[in-house]
């Protein structure tokens, strides 16, 4: 009796280990609380792609939080700026990159990053908008370094933050167009989904259009937004980081291929029309959530760009050492 227990209880134990050792491990995602980040997630959080020895869940958080949160280290991947990588380094915190997240869309009639003016100012182009005052979210958040990048390197004009041809007011991107019809700015850096929606309406213009400068500017389309982990998360869990970051791309490969059903459900969360949604992913930018040869080559010249436009202090000569192994590649 007691050596039949004794092979029960071996079995018991044996299934208990195996199951502990097959069970899901977590990896914890943080995100930009904005529809198109939702999108790109949304086949993650209904259950459309999945890996059974991985779980990984999403939080969604305004820029500000999320800026902390990559401090703290309290998500094992998330999204930043490509010069906030090494930013970040320079900090001491060991960054991974895993993907693109943001990839602005080249061509000449792609106005992100753009900014935009009243329909009847009587500003038409950056010459007239020299000495006024532009609205954005913070000088040094990635979006406006890469219209500070134009305006300087291809156009000649001085974009320091303090004493330049420019007055940079950093407001809440919800104060823009408040801001604009009181006339206490007279142009805007609207961004992401906002910015599509903006170049849409009847009440504003655009007075540049940064798509095709950017290519001019980097010889390939901008990374804009990277998606990063931390080595020292790397160590912890390699295989769950490699798996998570596989799904996060299956997931927005997903979107590519049934934006009709993830735009018709995400948007009305956002108050906005799914094809405004649609709009901005067709004639703005893409989420890949994977990494070329070119992203990587581009980003060194953003960071080179960011040294000029004293962001960072210095840049590295190559991406490579900032480079996940977990990274998923496209080519």
């Amino acid at each position: 009796m007691k050596s039949r227990f004794g092979a029960v209880l071996g079995m018991a134990l044996s299934i208990a280990a195996s199951s502990a050792a097959w069970a899901a491990e977590k990896v914890t995602v943080g995100m930009i609380a904005d529809p198109g980040y939702h999108s790109a997630m949304w086949a993650i959080l209904n259950g459309k792609v999945s890996d059974p020895n991985v779980e990984v869940s999403v939080d969604f958080m305004p820029i500000p939080a999320a800026h902390q949160a990559a401090l703290s280290q309290q998500y094992d991947i998330m999204p930043n700026g490509t010069n906030a990588i090494p930013a970040l380094a320079e900090q001491g915190l060991p960054v991974r990159v895993l993907a693109t997240v943001i990839r602005y869309l080249p061509g000449e009639d792609v106005v992100q990053p753009g900014l935009w003016v009243r329909k009847d100012s009587p500003i038409q182009n950056l010459a007239d908008l020299k000495g006024k005052s532009i609205a954005v979210q913070s000088v040094s958040a990635g979006d406006v370094v890469s219209r500070r990048a134009i305006m300087q390197e291809l156009y000649g004009y001085n974009v320091s933050a303090i004493g330049g041809d420019f007055n940079w007011v950093e407001i809440p991107g919800s104060q823009f167009e408040a801001a604009l019809e009181a006339g206490r700015v007279d142009a805007a850096a609207f961004s992401n989904v906002k910015a599509y929606q903006i170049s849409k309406s009847p009440d504003y213009r655009a007075v540049m259009h940064g798509g095709a400068d950017l290519v001019k500017l980097y010889g390939a389309p901008l990374p804009a937004i990277l998606l990063f982990t931390y080595q020292t998360k790397i160590d912890e869990k390699p295989e769950a980081i490699a798996a998570a970051a596989k799904l996060l791309a299956q997931s927005a490969q997903y979107l590519k291929e049934h934006q009709d059903e993830v735009f018709a459900d995400v948007a009305p969360k956002y108050n906005m029309n799914p094809a405004d949604l649609k709009g901005w992913f067709t004639e703005f930018g893409e989420m890949p959530y994977t990494l070329k040869q070119s992203d990587k080559d581009v980003m060194v010249k953003s960071w080179a760009t960011a040294v000029k436009l004293g962001i960072l202090t210095k840049a590295p000569d190559t991406a490579d050492g900032l480079i996940a192994p977990q990274a998923v590649m496209a080519d």
